[in-house]
Formats: structure tokens, C-alpha cells, sequence
């Protein structure tokens, strides 16, 4: 069986979010196109959307919506566990996949903002690694260009490496197997492995560049990656259930894990965060996703200036939205939605402020392997949203 990125793991963003509006014509015109699925009825309540989730084959969803300081909607559906039929509840930490990615973002900008890193900075100015200078055109590749997804360097968990026989799915395969930095960076190896592209001819997201920032991040500092994590973002947001997974052990309730492999959900819960790493491996609730989101693009966590670099959008490799540093942009007939998606093994998470709106809206589930279900139901969710939000509601 060969299982690749494409069904077993990260899409940075939701396709379904280039058809969001405001208004109730807008809405029409949004309902009315075939890439953005819906229930046979649009739901009309708050408890509908979550429950159009669990008829699509969400194990569970959860769910919350705000407009400035008031809480619209916050609630989950649904189990967190299958097979123990424990139900989920609107404090439940999920794994958050590649939201993960604007987290380390900001972590990256705030040691710019400290004048410990700059955005010119080179791979081989911080990592001396035997096994990096391996890595094509590290003495080149720029930490913006690691944010901004245009180093061009190869990821592990590209649809033709062989770590997906190595990790999951060959003979031998250990998916609670703790992975080292040394094994992970070994497949980006220009020996054995080509760029995508010289660093800054083209756009194409990369998780293994994403890990290499953590690994920047961590040398530069003198910190661990969760050090940083505590320190500069959950502590000072008061982030009480964001943990990350790579390192810090995960608690038993956290939200059980399930992914559609051959056509059906696995519980794969067992699998180690440690290759996803400062890409993809932050735990978290709904509350704090909307809170980090909120004091992100709020201001709160980093210079004016620094935040304006983050929020400079250009092309990115997927239709439908520009990429910032750890940040993507949907352009939509209602104004433009801001934040970051991640797809991981049985995992979703759905992360946007909508600011012609005021909205913020964050949407975690413990599925993975068909974003349809999941895009289907934050769509909803923002259609709800809109409607809850609009003047006489």
C-alpha cells in the first residue's frame, strides 16, 4: 500500500474558503458553487453545523465562534474517543497539524524582533550539521524563504519519499518510533534527493522546511522549541491546553487521532509527533487557536513592522490564496479570511479571523485523510457565523 501526502496528510488550506461571502446574496452565490459541499439542508442553527459534521463522518467536531469580544457560539459534537464512546466537550485538545506552522512563524519573528535572527539569514549561518550541509543550497536558503515556502527544499513527506514506507506503511514500520533530526534531514540528502528549485525561483511548501526553522530556532536561542513556545506565546496569552507534541508528553484525554486509510477511519493516535516537529506538531483547543489568532493579527506579538513582513502576501503553490511568513490569505467576494488550516495524520484544525466581519472562527476535528467533510463544515460554520453576525440577527 503507498500512502502519500496527499491522503494521509497536510493541505495548508481549505479550498471551500475561496467561495465565503458576506451578505445574503453573496451567501446565495457562495451555496450555490459546486467546490464548496453542503448538506442536503443548510444548517440554521449552531447545533445543525455540528451535527452535519459528525453526518459527514467527522468523529468529532468542535467549535468556536467570535465576534470581538463576544463568544457567538463555543460547543463540540461528537467522540473523542470512538471506540470508548467518550463524548467530546468544547475544552478538548486536538492536534492541530499545520497550524502549527504559524506558531513557529511567530516564534521565528519575535527572535527577529530581539535582533537574535534576521530574515537574510542563511541555513548554514546557524546549522554546521554534517547531515545539513548535505541539504542543496543551505549556504543560500533564507529563513524567509524557509516562512514564505520558496527555499525549494525537499519535503519528507513529499508523495514519492520513501519515508512513508519507512515510518507507516513497510515492513517493519514503528509508528510510535521517536525520530531524530539526523534520520529526518538524511531524505533531504542531494545525493539522493533534488531541491524542488534554487532557492527563490518558485513556491512550494515545505514541512521539512518548517522543521529546519525549529532547528534554527533552537540553536540560535539556546532554548528548546517548547521553551519558546511557553515563553513567547501560551504563557504571555495565557494558553493554558497548547502543548507541543514533538517533546512534551500528551496528555490521555487529548482527542483521539483517526484517519481514513483504504476508505476507512484507523485510530491513529499512536503515532509519534516527533517528524512533524515545528511543523506540525502543536496540541491545542479551539479557545486558545482563537485567542493566539486574535493577539497575532491584534498586534500583540511582535513589532508593527515585523507583523507587517509576516502579513505580506505573495503567490503560493495552491489556487485560491496567497502565502504569507506562516500565514496564508483567502480573497473572497465577503472580504479577506486570514490565518492557517492543517491536515495531519487524523487530524484537522481550521484557523481564520474574517475582518470585514470581525469574525474569528476556529473549527478542530479528530479526523484525517478527507478534508471534504471538514471543509464542507467550516463552511457551514462561516456561513452561521456571517448570518449570526449580521446586523437584526
Amino acid at each position: 500500500m503507498k500512502c502519500t501526502r496527499r491522503t494521509f496528510i497536510f493541505l495548508p488550506a481549505p479550498a471551500a474558503l475561496a467561495f465565503v461571502a458576506l451578505g445574503p446574496a453573496s451567501l446565495a452565490r457562495a451555496q450555490a458553487t459546486p467546490a464548496a459541499p453542503s448538506p442536503e439542508a443548510t444548517p440554521t442553527t449552531w447545533d445543525e453545523v455540528l451535527q452535519a459534521g459528525l453526518d459527514r463522518g467527522l468523529p468529532s467536531v468542535a467549535l468556536r465562534v467570535e465576534q470581538g469580544d463576544q463568544v457567538l457560539f463555543e460547543d463540540a459534537a461528537g467522540f473523542a474517543s470512538t471506540e470508548n464512546q467518550t463524548p467530546a466537550t468544547k475544552t478538548d485538545q486536538y492536534r492541530i497539524a499545520s497550524a502549527t506552522k504559524t506558531f513557529t512563524s511567530v516564534l521565528s519573528l519575535q527572535q527577529v524582533d530581539e535582533g537574535v535572527l534576521t530574515l537574510e539569514d542563511t541555513v548554514s549561518h546557524w546549522l554546521d550539521d554534517p547531515v545539513v550541509a548535505k541539504i542543496p543550497y543551505v549556504d543560500e536558503i533564507t529563513v524567509r524563504q524557509l516562512l514564505n515556502h520558496t527555499s525549494g527544499v525537499y519535503d519528507w513527506f513529499d508523495d514519492n519519499s520513501p519515508f512513508w514506507q519507512d515510518a507507516y506503511f513497510g515492513e517493519g514500520a514503528d509508528w510510535t518510533k521517536v525520530w531524530t533530526s539526523q534520520e529526518l534531514l538524511a531524505y533531504l540528502d542531494g545525493d539522493k534527493q533534488a531541491p524542488y528549485f534554487a532557492p527563490g525561483k518558485g513556491v512550494h511548501y515545505s514541512n521539512a522546511g518548517y522543521y529546519l526553522l525549529g532547528m534554527i530556532l533552537e540553536q540560535a536561542t539556546g532554548k528548546s522549541y517548547a521553551e519558546m513556545l511557553h515563553a513567547g506565546i501560551t504563557k504571555p496569552l495565557g494558553l493554558t491546553d497548547t502543548i507541543y507534541g514533538a517533546t512534551e508528553p500528551i496528555p490521555a484525554d487529548v482527542a483521539d487521532a483517526y484517519h481514513v486509510i483504504q476508505g476507512a477511519p484507523v485510530n491513529v493516535s499512536t503515532i509519534n509527533l516527533s517528524a512533524y516537529g515545528s511543523a506540525a506538531a502543536i496540541i491545542s483547543t479551539t479557545q486558545d487557536l482563537s485567542r493566539f489568532i486574535d493577539a497575532l493579527l491584534g498586534g500583540d506579538l511582535m513589532k508593527p513592522a515585523t507583523l507587517d513582513e509576516m502579513l505580506t502576501f505573495g503567490p503560493s503553490d495552491h489556487a485560491g490564496y496567497d502565502a504569507g511568513l506562516g500565514i496564508v490569505q483567502w480573497t473572497t467576494p465577503g472580504g479577506k479570511l486570514t490565518g492557517h488550516s492543517g491536515d495531519g495524520p487524523g487530524c484537522s484544525a481550521r484557523m481564520y479571523r474574517l475582518d470585514e466581519a470581525d469574525l474569528t472562527i476556529v473549527m478542530l476535528a479528530n479526523l484525517g485523510g478527507d478534508e471534504e467533510p471538514v471543509d464542507a463544515t467550516y463552511f457551514d460554520a462561516i456561513q452561521m457565523a456571517v448570518a449570526s453576525a449580521a446586523p437584526g440577527s
